[in-house]
Parts: C-alpha cells; sequence; structure tokens
C-alpha cells in the first residue's frame, strides 16, 4: 500500500524504557531558547575578575587570580572590547610589558566563555605566533577553569581538537597565524580579529596587499553585527609606524593621575620625572605639574586607584574642548562626558605609569641610552611608548664643514678604542676609509682616500693598494700603533673581485646592503660562490648584509651632535658625535649628507620611509661611514659590558695613566651597569703630555 496510507506509529514518550530522560519536549525548548538566546552583556573586566587566573607560566609578576586593582589603567581598554560596548576598533599603543598582551587574552577568554564565535589572532612572525600561543594564550586556556573545559584538548591524531595554532570550543574557533602569511589570512568568515605588535607586521603579505586591509575583509560580514578588533603594539619609527597612525586616528585616550596633594588630575610625562643626578637614581620623584609637589614612587598605586582615562584628541568643533595635560578637579565629569565624535577608542599609556616598573630603573635606563642614539631610539619606543623620529633631514654641510677639528689624518686622537674602516666600490675607483670609535661611540675619521683604476682590471692593481691599507696600522700619541679590527666592502659593483679580496683576508668582510627600517645593523651572513678569473670557489666567502636604513639614521644623529660641537665650559663634546681632521674638504661634507629620508604614505595610513640621493650627488662618504659602523657591530661593540670596555681602555690608556685600574676594577664590580660620568669625562680630556705630531701618509692626491 503507498506510503501516505501506512498508519502513523506514535512513539510513547511515558513508556519504561524513557525513564529518567526528562521530558524531550523541554529539553528541545531548552535547545531553541539557547540557539537564539543573546549572549549576556558581560563586561570582559568583569569577567577577568572572576574567572581569569593568571598562570606563572606566562612570565606575569603577578600569577594567581586576576584582580582589576592590580592594574586599574586596564579596565577602560577591556570594556569597549565587550559585547554591549558599540565600538568595533580599539587601539592600544602601550609600552612593552604594560598588560596590553593580558588585555588581549582577557578578551579572547571572555569571547570563549560568554560570546564564543569565531576569532583570528595575527603576530608579526611564524615564531612569534608559536611563542604566543606557548607563553601566553596556552597557558591561560589551561590555568583558567572556565576555560580549559571549553576549549578542545591538543591531540595530534584526532581531528576535531585542538592544535597550536588552531582552538577549537563550542561555538567558534580561534585562528593563530602571521602577517607574512596571506594563507593565514584567506578563507576563514571570523567575528573578531586581534592584530599583536602590528607595527612589526610587513607592507605586504603574499603578494595580496597589506595584511591589516587581508584581516579586515575576515570580519566585514560582522560589522554591524558585532564585530570587534583590537590592535596592540609598542611604536616603532615616526612617519611609518602602524599603532601610532591607529592611534591619531582614535579619540587619543590618556591615563590621568590624581594629585594626592591638591586633587586634580594630570598626565604624567617623562618630563614630570626627576632625580637628584645620574649616579643616584634612587632620588626618583614625581613633581606634580598641577601643584608642583613632589611625589614619591610609593605613591603610584595611590594616583593610578584614583585615575582615569580621557579623550584628547583635538578639539571637534567650537562648543567641543580638549583637556590640557592638567585638569581641575572639578571638571572631571566634564571631560569623561566628552563625546568620540565617530572616533574609535584608543589608549596610550607609558612605563612609568605601570604598576609594574620602578622610576629607577627607568632612570638607569635613560641614562645609560640618552647619549646612544640606537639605545635612545629603543628607549623611546619600549619605555616611552612613542615613535621614534629618525634623523631623516641631512644637515647642514657646511656647518659640519666649521666644525673640523685641527688635527692630522693618520694619527689616533685620545678616546679612540677601536678601528674599523669600509670601501666603497665605483667603476673607476675604490673610495675607503678608516673611523676610530670610543665609548658611547664617540667617533673619530682616522683617514680616507680614493685609488683610482678599474675594480675588474686583470693586474688588480686597486686590489693591491687596498691591501696595503686594510693591513696599515695607525699610531696614537704614544708612539703605538693600532691595527683596523674589521675592514667591510661593497659587493654591489664587482661582486666577485669583492669576494676574492675578502675570502684571503682575515679582517675583509664582503658586504651588502639591505633596506628597511627594521633591519640590524649586520645581519647573518651567508656563504656565496667565488668565480675570479676562471677560478670558482664553492661557498668561498661569507656575504654580510649591512641594514641601511637604521645605520644612515644613526649617522644623521651623530652629525647632528657634531653640529652642537663641545661644551663651552668644560670642551667636552656631545658623546656620539662624529669628528673630522681639517684635511676634509666641502665635497667630502656634501657627500656625507647627500641622502634624506623620504616618506611614502600607504593605504592604512601609516607610510614607508625610505632614503633618497639628492640627484647628481655623490655619497660614497656617506655609505663609508655606514660600513665602518656596520663594522663596529660586526665587533660587537653594540654589546659590550663595561667591564669590556674598561678592558679596552686600559689597554689604550696612556702608559703614565695608573687610574685605569680603579676603572678596571669598578667595570668587574658593576656588570651591566653604566660607566660613571667622571670616568667617561676622564678618558675624553687632553692628554696629560703632548702628543707627538705624526703626518699622514698621503695616497693617490
Amino acid at each position: 500500500m503507498p506510503a501516505s496510507d501506512q498508519p502513523v506509529r506514535r512513539v510513547d514518550l511515558r513508556a519504561p524504557h524513557f525513564a529518567g530522560l526528562g521530558d524531550p519536549r523541554a529539553i528541545i525548548a531548552d535547545a531553541l531558547a539557547a540557539a537564539f538566546t543573546v549572549p549576556p552583556d558581560v563586561k570582559v573586566s568583569e569577567w577577568a575578575e572572576n574567572k581569569r587566573e593568571v598562570s606563572a607560566e606566562s612570565g606575569s609578576p603577578k600569577p594567581g587570580k586576576w584582580r582589576n586593582a592590580e592594574t586599574p589603567y586596564g579596565v577602560e581598554p577591556m570594556d569597549c572590547l565587550s559585547t554591549y560596548d558599540p565600538s568595533t576598533d580599539v587601539t592600544l599603543m602601550f609600552a612593552a610589558q604594560v598588560i596590553k598582551t593580558e588585555i588581549g587574552v582577557n578578551f579572547i577568554g571572555a569571547t570563549i566563555d560568554t560570546d564564543p564565535s569565531p576569532v583570528l589572532i595575527v603576530l608579526p612572525s611564524i615564531d612569534e605566533a608559536a611563542k604566543f600561543n606557548r607563553t601566553k594564550l596556552g597557558p591561560a586556556i589551561d590555568g583558567t577553569p572556565a576555560l580549559k573545559h571549553k576549549v578542545r584538548e591538543v591531540k595530534s591524531r584526532d581531528e576535531n581538537g585542538s592544535t597550536a595554532s588552531y582552538k577549537r570550543f563550542r561555538g567558534g574557533f580561534i585562528q593563530i597565524t602571521h602577517a607574512g602569511s596571506s594563507k593565514g589570512l584567506q578563507a576563514i568568515t571570523v567575528k573578531k580579529l586581534w592584530g599583536d605588535e602590528i607595527s612589526e607586521f610587513p607592507l605586504d603579505a603574499g603578494g595580496r596587499g597589506d595584511p591589516i586591509d587581508q584581516m579586515r575583509q575576515r570580519n566585514s560580514t560582522y560589522v554591524s553585527r558585532g564585530a570587534k578588533n583590537l590592535w596592540t603594539s609598542t611604536p616603532k619609527l615616526k612617519g611609518t609606524c602602524r599603532i601610532s597612525a591607529m592611534y591619531e586616528a582614535s579619540d587619543q585616550r590618556r591615563w590621568y593621575w590624581k594629585c594626592p596633594e591638591c586633587g586634580d588630575y594630570f598626565v604624567f610625562r617623562f618630563g614630570h620625572l626627576k632625580w637628584d643626578s645620574e649616579t643616584a637614581p634612587h632620588s626618583a620623584h614625581c613633581v606634580a605639574p598641577c601643584c608642583g609637589s613632589v611625589i614619591p614612587h610609593w605613591r603610584k598605586r595611590e594616583m593610578n586607584a584614583g585615575g582615569v582615562w580621557l579623550k584628547t584628541f583635538p578639539t571637534a568643533g567650537e562648543e567641543d574642548e580638549t583637556p590640557g595635560d592638567v585638569v581641575p578637579a572639578a571638571r572631571i565629569e566634564f571631560f569623561r562626558a566628552r563625546k568620540s565624535h565617530g572616533r574609535q577608542p584608543g589608549f596610550h599609556i607609558w612605563r612609568g605609569q605601570s604598576a609594574f616598573h620602578d622610576w629607577e630603573m627607568i632612570i638607569a635606563a635613560y641614562v645609560a641610552a640618552k647619549d646612544v642614539p640606537d639605545k635612545l631610539k629603543t628607549f623611546t619606543q619600549q619605555v616611552l611608548a612613542e615613535a621614534y623620529e629618525e634623523a631623516g633631514e641631512a644637515p647642514d654641510h657646511l656647518k659640519l664643514f666649521g666644525r673640523r677639528e685641527d688635527r692630522n689624518e693618520g694619527t689616533l686622537p685620545e678616546g679612540v678604542l677601536a678601528l674599523t674602516g669600509f670601501c666603497d666600490v665605483q667603476k673607476n675607483r675604490l673610495v675607503w676609509g678608516v673611523y676610530g670609535w670610543g665609548l658611547k661611540f664617540d667617533c673619530w675619521l682616522i683617514d680616507h682616500d680614493v685609488i683610482m683604476g678599474d675594480p675588474l682590471s686583470e693586474t688588480g692593481e686597486v686590489w693591491q693598494e687596498l691591501s696595503t691599507i686594510v693591513t696599515r696600522s695607525f699610531p696614537d700619541a704614544y708612539d703605538r700603533s693600532w691595527p683596523i679590527e674589521a675592514f667591510g666592502v661593497d659587493s654591489g659593483y664587482a661582486s666577485h673581485a669583492v669576494y676574492n679580496f675578502a675570502r684571503r683576508r682575515p679582517n675583509v668582510r664582503a658586504t651588502d646592503g639591505r633596506a628597511g627600517s627594521t633591519k640590524p645593523f649586520i645581519g647573518t651572513p651567508k656563504p656565496v660562490d667565488v668565480n675570479w678569473r676562471g677560478e670558482k670557489v664553492k661557498k668561498g666567502c661569507m656575504l654580510w648584509p649591512l641594514g641601511t636604513h637604521p645605520l644612515k639614521s644613526a649617522l644623521y644623529a651623530g652629525l647632528q651632535l657634531t653640529i652642537k660641537g663641545p661644551d663651552p665650559v668644560s670642551g667636552l663634546w656631545p658623546a656620539g658625535s662624529i669628528r673630522f681632521p681639517i684635511e676634509c674638504d666641502e665635497a667630502f661634507f656634501q657627500e656625507i649628507t647627500a641622502e634624506f629620508l623620504q616618506t611614502a604614505k600607504t593605504r592604512d595610513g601609516s607610510g614607508k620611509s625610505m632614503w633618497v640621493k639628492r640627484a647628481g650627488q655623490a655619497n660614497e662618504h656617506l655609505d663609508i661611514w655606514v660600513g665602518s659602523r656596520a663594522m663596529a657591530s660586526h665587533l660587537g661593540l653594540d654589546r659590550y659590558t663595561p667591564a669590556k670596555w674598561a678592558a679596552r681602555v686600559a689597554l689604550h690608556a696612556p702608559p703614565d695613566d695608573g687610574g685605569q685600574d680603579d676603572l678596571i676594577a669598578y667595570a668587574t664590580r658593576n656588570e651591566g651597569k653604566p660607566l660613571p660620568v667622571q670616568t667617561e669625562k676622564h678618558l675624553l680630556s687632553p692628554p696629560r703630555r703632548k702628543p707627538r705630531i705624526v703626518q699622514s701618509p698621503v695616497m693617490n692626491r
């Protein structure tokens, strides 16, 4: 008979074998209700306070139950990431080690527990992505009971389980990838995004464009349905920094402290931090800009407890007012109620406001960095949470010409502790220079010249003459001679001739310049073949990459100190200045200032900076300083401890200077601490007896 005519069988849900299962109608009704229930409006900060457990494996100074009272400046950023808040993008421009990652972890934890949905987390590199899972997200999930039973375990043979880069949970998942891979940024749809350390992201991922633009495409369908984007990073270089561009486009919230003396509110800046002397940072204190009161470090917790975030973006209209650095207590609620005028939330905080960093340590870091451009850049970015402004404008070459010293080339001035050199290879000549390096990278041009001839000539005359330079020793004021410890040669032209020259000489390095603001001064070398006059040597030479972008910034920073000149009272030059002998002519200074930094804006509002040579201007001597400085880094001088510097000082000290024993003892006892100011002044002071003047050898002039 047809199926439609068959009797309908009814199931008796009251039968004995259904006993104990409950009313299935109620079960189905509950399931449907759960499926259509809007997630509760739980604040991320409340979730963290009630459920988050901080694992000791994460490296946190405060493992155990999360307490918002420890870091009250983290509450408002977390609440902006909550489901009830209308904002879509939240930007955190924080100093290093100031809970920005923990805020992100709480954001992810609250999502898993209260608003399960697909999430994409992107780190700058594959190594950073793996480290993030191993040291941050993984320990947070394992250590928080509210998360551990919801995220499926990592099982290598279970396709339904989690992996190191893919976390499964009911209602969603977490995909962890890196910004260099377009594959990880494609073919998924997510509701929430987190880009961490975005200032380190490349400008292009897999030939598909900006990784941040690619990320935004992943949750574009959720923009009107609760999408959340978290962007976190320490800043990098001014004009090209992603996090700085995002913060400037935001409502620019800053953390205001309540003065414990007068009750007004103020933004605590590094300039408000004072200390008695560079050798006594334990005297660190804050001078409140509101009333001038001296506030000791131990009151920081009290000021953080009463702190508030205020929106400081520039005035949007006549009826809108921007708070200044000091806000009277009577007006604090007025500014708290200020509207964002369409801007998304953005937060900035530096390490001096952090609950876990002492002012004494910050001062000690500043004292060690203030005279060294490379270290000052790190301090500005990592501690102050500000983008570092490179010295991109070419210094005035005529002012540098006027700062020449009345000394001969070929003799080492007092204070030189190491010698390096570099050669720039041109089609019809070799241009070389030798520089001396002292404490805090004080720098002197020792000698320079041009060797005319074809670098590809079969006779190799120019290379024979350069060989006499790289093996040459230079006399100091006390009749002692010092060799060039490292000498670089640019391989951009006549590469195999350069490789052949370098492989035969132990102190010579073949080099290759690399663009990019994040490149190190000198990178990891790779072996290259040498093919010269029919002689082929497999992997016969090591090629060393040079980060020309940051090296040129360091050069211009030093040249600005040179223009500043010596102190009119003490006669001491600024630490890190570059000094030149009288033989340098105007053309030399035009060459060493031949380039300028140009920034091209990108689609995300950040930009890409590059060094550009002035039209028709030679730049050999700029490249020679850059290469010589890279060779100093190759010697490890950037990583020298006080004990190592003291050993060099003792080696180069005047024969009758017995005071160097005290310096060696000091450096040995104070490993890792900056040298005392009075010792540095002593080393840079004029010699006690008149030096012997040696006429520099003149070659090809």
